[in-house]
């Protein structure tokens, strides 16, 4: 291949990772989008209720059931009995490093904090207690990686893991379409960058 014509090459298989063509995944149908995200005073975890709820159906709470199911346990079953063996396969979500039950943490995928500055200040209690604890928008990640995210939205963080970044905007997405939450523009162009073009097509990761 003379050297122009790689460069071509080159330049061509750059500009198609980069440029955000429409793929299978991309979201069209997204929330109302906000121009950025605002600071609502008042915020406290506390307002979103006093934390982890029975699981309808379980002896369970949610944390212990959403921990449960990244494992394919039961949450009724401490953890520190499950097999070892089976256990052992589990890839953190986010980064796609090995995982282990006794280093989870349960995120929120659309942040509490975020969810309260987007609308949740003006729920009621009841719902923000819902919120709080609905599984659609809970995922089991290492501690690392949860804490890496911290209160952050798409714009600000997508998961180190590029395979997951698409399914994780899908998810995050779907929440705030559930509860009415508007995204920010920047947060909303994040997600439709994760699900286009190039690295939307391998991106497959479902979470």
């Amino acid at each position: 291949m003379k050297p122009f014509h790689a460069y071509l090459f080159a330049l061509t298989a750059l500009t198609l990772a980069s440029a955000p063509f429409p793929t299978g995944r991309l979201l069209y149908d997204a929330p109302p989008a906000l121009p950025q995200r605002t600071t609502v005073l008042g915020y406290d975890r506390l307002e979103f209720g006093p934390g982890w709820g029975r699981h309808s159906g379980t002896s369970c709470d949610t944390r212990a059931v959403v921990l449960a199911d990244a494992f394919g346990q039961d949450c009724a079953v401490p953890w520190a009995a499950w097999s070892a063996q089976e256990v052992s396969q589990v890839r953190d979500p986010y980064t796609g490093a090995p995982l282990a039950p006794g280093d989870v943490e349960i995120d929120h995928i659309l942040p509490v904090s975020a969810a309260w500055d987007l609308g949740a200040h003006a729920w009621t209690p009841a719902q923000r207690a819902a919120f709080y604890n609905d599984t659609a928008n809970l995922i089991a990640v290492s501690a690392s990686a949860n804490q890496a995210k911290g209160d952050k939205l798409p714009s600000e963080w997508m998961p180190p893991d590029r395979r997951a970044r698409c399914g994780y905007g899908v998810r995050m997405v779907a929440v705030a379409k559930q509860y009415a939450l508007p995204l920010p523009e920047a947060d909303q162009r994040a997600v439709k960058r994760a699900c286009s073009g190039i690295t939307g097509l391998v991106a497959r990761r479902e979470l």
